[in-house]
């Protein structure tokens, strides 16, 4: 018996189909010229989709190596699809292009990835998709902590169980609230893609050496959202489907 993978965002490819859901979520939104904009956006949100999933698809059988690039770009192209449903002017500036988060320049010695943070910035697509999608204000200058964002993805539960021994619950109040799981992966892909890039020998190091207890949470992550991050926009989509 043959098995066949499904594709949760295929019922977007079709034109008239994206459309008329581009429509549907401008008009309830209370958007003038909603058929316009649909049209406008139509194309765009349906490349943005494919593009990105592509990019998932590549990381699913790529070295780990390379896979938080991959699955970063992957994330964020399904993203600005999701944002052009609430937002049919995206973008409206350069400003909304960039990342909206940064990273350390430079990482220590003794550098470890569960103490590492990223920065919100005062502009960009974590900004802008944050707002528009799940109604989430980042406050400029937030520093987010890979570990405390890590611990927020149920599927790694039984990692920190597995190393800590005690409940989640039980541990020290972490300082960053709870966010969407797209949030967190957006947060923690950035920082990962940015290591893969610019900080070659840490992080070849852990994946050839392995040291600490931090590589089973890093491969695992990746797994986690190459596999589930197109199940999470389709959600998004579904739930916002008129």
């Amino acid at each position: 018996m043959l098995h066949f993978q499904q594709d949760p965002l295929l019922a977007y490819y079709s034109v008239p189909r994206a459309k008329s859901f581009l429509q549907a979520r401008y008009k309830t939104a209370g958007i003038e010229q909603a058929e316009q904009y649909a049209y406008d956006n139509c194309d765009r949100f349906i490349y943005c989709l494919e593009h990105g999933e592509l990019c998932l698809k590549q990381a699913q059988h790529s070295p780990v190596a390379i896979q938080p690039v991959l699955a970063f770009y992957g994330l964020s192209h399904l993203l600005k699809a999701s944002v052009m449903t609430t937002d049919p002017f995206y973008p409206a500036s350069v400003q909304v292009l960039a990342h909206g988060l940064s990273s350390r320049k430079k990482k220590k010695q003794n550098y470890h990835f569960f103490q590492d943070e990223v920065k919100v910035q005062r502009h960009g697509l974590f900004i802008h998709f944050s707002e528009k999608m799940f109604h989430v204000t980042h406050m400029e200058g937030t520093k987010l902590k890979m570990k405390t964002l890590l611990k927020q993805i149920p599927e790694l539960s039984c990692f920190f169980l597995q190393y800590n021994g005690l409940p989640l619950v039980q541990e020290k109040k972490e300082e960053n609230p709870l966010y969407s799981e797209l949030i967190i992966y957006y947060a923690l892909l950035y920082n990962l893609s940015m290591i893969a890039r610019y900080e070659i020998e840490w992080w070849y190091e852990l994946l050839k050496l392995m040291p600490g207890e931090e590589y089973p949470f890093i491969k695992h992550f990746l797994t986690i959202c190459i596999h589930k991050t197109p199940l999470l926009i389709a959600d998004y989509l579904r739930t916002n489907d008129n």
